[in-house]
């Protein structure tokens, strides 16, 4: 049983304990219960009793949607050094992680950051839109504006759907108010109109 530490009565002690933890730690997270997540990564992290890349993850995006950005930049940095210098490892939390520098103001390390994901997934939407707002806070406003309508039509539409950018990719608010100032920028703020 979770809830009691695995600790019942003439019950054999649970090595992995943890698992469950993390395992419904990850479904409160993706149920939006971001509280309780955070609770039950933190227990999951405890009875793990070493550095878990998984555990990490999960906890640094629990702590993101709870608005802790130091707490997920540490537990984002850990996991993302677990994972070394092979781009084969580079994985799309890596955007979350370089997104939560932007809000805390480390914009060189996040543009960094995005460069390597932009090198593993150099056409995905989210990455292009990320850089877009990195290179348009850098003063790059041209280069923010190419990289922004490399985005397809399509695809760049959802960045105007308020339940996409705060629920489905749930950005910090901080690169939010800078994509706002793109879509003027490139006259995307006219599709919502319509």
């Amino acid at each position: 049983d979770p809830d009691t530490g695995g600790k019942l009565l003439g019950a054999k002690p649970c090595d992995d304990l943890y698992i469950l933890y993390l395992n419904r730690g990850s479904l409160r997270l993706n149920n939006g219960q971001y509280a309780a997540a955070l609770s039950d990564l933190e227990l999951a992290d405890q009875y793990r009793g070493k550095l878990d890349a998984t555990i990490l993850q999960n906890r640094a995006r629990a702590r993101e949607l709870t608005s802790d950005y130091k707490g997920a930049d540490r537990d984002y940095t850990l996991s993302i050094q677990m994972a070394g210098s092979n781009p084969k490892e580079i994985a799309p939390f890596w955007l979350r992680g370089a997104l939560v520098k932007f809000q805390l103001g480390e914009s060189i390390a996040a543009l960094e950051l995005v460069r390597r994901v932009e090198g593993r997934f150099p056409e995905a939407p989210e990455v292009r839109a990320a850089l877009a707002v990195l290179l348009w806070k850098r003063g790059d406003e041209d280069g923010a504006r190419r990289k922004f309508l490399e985005i397809p039509d399509l695809a760049r539409r959802k960045f105007l759907d308020e339940e996409y950018l705060r629920v489905t990719i749930a950005w910090p608010p901080k690169c939010l108010g800078v994509l706002r100032e793109i879509q003027t920028a490139v006259g995307d703020e006219l599709w919502g109109r319509h």
